[in-house]
């Protein structure tokens, strides 16, 4: 007869203590083989892939990973926070070698790159979109063709999908200003103008910077450039403050960040009903709205940024192997052509809303068809990287 044999309090202690020692003396942490942070580009590659499943909405499995545009971060946090750093990264490099004014000259021609991309996919989305009469297509004014176009020349106008490259337009040509102010050891006054934009945003959200933009609710460039230059200012500085946060042991820190994230998808989860036990009578719902709200760019959205973006880079440094195993083949692809990803993605739900409307809506309501139809235009604009597919006329 057998008997089940049952481990002391003690025992189990010094098991799982050995468990935890094996698995983290394992070899699965991030190793740089060259100046480029793969890391970067693995997390870019998943705004990407987020933004392409959000951008095409609909029920979907995919919003466990995504969060579905309705969580309190988006891929946009993580995209323009990622561009800024990198920007701080190659472009500081550069200053600092080839000197100042080679760098800011690279930036204003990136910036009249995503300039011209700004003012063509706008245009040809909004040719496809007004003949097709897609949903969006409703917000747009056409009545005088001359005068929609000067527009969007003009960077007054944008509409569904074409306003983050024109907000990127606007970013990358401040970025010779930021890269003067990091050269001049001015880093302080960069962040500081920053943040009194981004509090001045808060304080008076009606007054339009540079300008009003027509069909560019979505984001306020007055908060969105804290992002853009709070990561530039991180990145231009990234080797010194990888000493000092070498003291601070990765393992734990990163198990503070996963209970940090946990909590915030708790509260999420639950609506924030956990702020009525100490404030009876809030209007929690409204509450909740103005402190994430997304296109001010509020005080809350910006802490959950903290915690999701902390978490997902320590999740890259100390798992990379797996995640680059796992994942990479996919999402590195997506994150080292960020530029042309999102273009062709904008191209590809152009395609399939001419095409999947036509299924029963019974049928694309299904969170299972949905979820495949996000898959299929993720896994085209991949197969489009792989191709080199007009790499000569879309930026990367």
């Amino acid at each position: 007869m057998s008997q089940t044999r049952t481990l002391s309090p003690e025992s189990q202690a010094v098991s799982t203590h050995t468990i935890l020692r094996r698995l983290l003396a394992l070899d699965w942490g991030y190793a740089s083989i060259d100046k480029r942070d793969l890391r970067l580009d693995l997390l870019r590659g998943l705004a990407v892939f987020a933004m392409i499943a959000d951008h095409w909405g609909g029920d979907s499995w995919l919003y466990i990973v995504t969060g579905g545009n309705s969580f309190f971060v988006s891929a946009a946090e993580g995209f323009i926070f990622i561009s800024g750093l990198v920007v701080g990264m190659t472009y500081g490099a550069m200053a600092l070698k080839q000197g100042l004014w080679s760098a800011q000259i690279k930036a204003l021609k990136r910036a009249f790159t995503l300039y011209k991309l700004t003012v063509a996919l706008t245009l040809l989305f909004a040719v496809v979109s007004v003949i097709a009469n897609f949903g969006w297509a409703q917000e747009l004014d056409i009545t005088s063709l001359p005068s929609f176009v000067w527009q969007v020349v003009t960077l007054h106008e944008a509409m569904f999908l074409t306003d983050i490259p024109l907000i990127y337009t606007f970013l990358m040509l401040a970025a010779p200003i930021g890269l003067w102010l990091l050269y001049q050891r001015q880093t302080k006054i960069l962040v500081g103008a920053s943040s009194a934009l981004w509090l001045y945003s808060q304080i008076m959200p009606d007054v339009q910077i540079p300008w009003r933009i027509v069909n560019s609710g979505t984001f306020d460039l007055a908060a969105w450039q804290f992002l853009f230059f709070i990561g530039m200012a991180i990145g231009y500085h990234r080797d010194a403050l990888i000493e000092k946060l070498k003291r601070i042991p990765r393992v734990p820190y990163f198990i503070l960040s996963t209970l940090l994230l946990a909590s915030l998808v708790h509260f999420y989860m639950n609506d924030g009903t956990i702020l009525n036990q100490f404030f009876p009578g809030l209007d929690t719902p409204s509450c909740i709205s103005d402190w994430f709200q997304k296109s001010s760019l509020a005080p809350g959205r910006l802490i959950a940024s903290v915690i999701v973006f902390q978490f997902l880079y320590l999740a890259a440094t100390l798992l990379w192997k797996p995640m680059h195993k796992f994942f990479g083949w996919l999402l590195l692809p997506l994150g080292q052509n960020s530029l042309y990803s999102y273009t062709m993605h904008v191209a590809v739900i152009a395609f399939l809303s001419l095409t999947v409307p036509r299924l029963p809506s019974e049928i694309m309501s299904l969170e299972n068809v949905n979820t495949c139809v996000q898959l299929l235009a993720i896994f085209s604009v991949w197969v489009m990287i792989r191709q080199r597919f007009l790499f000569n006329i879309v930026p990367r």
